[in-house]
């Protein structure tokens, strides 16, 4: 019973995450997870230590975007506000791909610098589905920052067919948001995979040929 309410209040998550579209309510969620899925893996050093990394770049990220990014200006056209925010979301991907890439190098390097065994430091299931996840994220961002140059041709001097080509190119600005959302909705379902047995089994590199 008890493990039927947590995957219905995971689910329930992931369906919000996907269906509200409010990025404050969401960073809530992930962070919140976050911090309930270290205090029940406390004593497992791996866990602990991705969570930390996870939960520190998401806190600065939403306190930047809700602080420091414009997301509409009276001065600054269209163009070059969609830059700032693709080009944010698309950094702060990129920092999360890198953590995830490095945390188990890392999680290693400080236990051999106090002298302490390393053996038991391994990559995640959750922990590689995640830096997928994280792949497909900047691919999303990267397509609607060139979509959005694409669109502004004229700003940069080009006119002509080729900037009335690219003028209606909305395809990813018009499903940015339903994209974005879908993928942190799986976020937090891989965060909580981290809490699993399945999520905190090795990594086994694929035999070679």
């Amino acid at each position: 019973m008890v493990r039927l309410f947590q995957l219905t209040l995971i689910f329930a998550g992931v369906i919000y995450a996907i269906v509200s579209q409010n990025p404050f309510h969401v960073s809530i969620i992930i962070n919140v997870s976050l911090l309930i899925i270290m205090l029940i893996s406390r004593d497992n050093i791996n866990v602990v230590h991705l969570c930390t990394a996870l939960l520190f770049v998401y806190v600065v990220e939403m306190l930047v975007f809700q602080n420091l990014i414009v997301t509409k200006s009276d001065t600054m056209s269209s163009m070059t506000v969609n830059a700032i925010i693709f080009s944010f979301n698309f950094i702060t991907d990129l920092v999360l791909f890198f953590l995830l890439i490095f945390r188990a190098p890392i999680t290693r390097a400080i236990l051999e610098s106090k002298g302490k065994d390393s053996s038991h430091i391994y990559k995640y299931n959750a922990e590689l589905a995640l830096i997928s996840l994280m792949t497909l994220f900047m691919v999303v961002d990267l397509m609607a920052l060139v979509e959005n140059f694409l669109r502004h041709l004229d700003k940069f001097g080009i006119t002509g067919p080729v900037a009335e080509f690219f003028a209606d190119w909305t395809l990813v600005y018009n499903q940015y948001e339903n994209m974005k959302f879908t993928l942190l909705g799986l976020t937090i379902l891989l965060v909580w995979m981290m809490a699993s047995n399945i999520g905190q089994q090795p990594y086994k590199e694929p035999d070679s040929a």
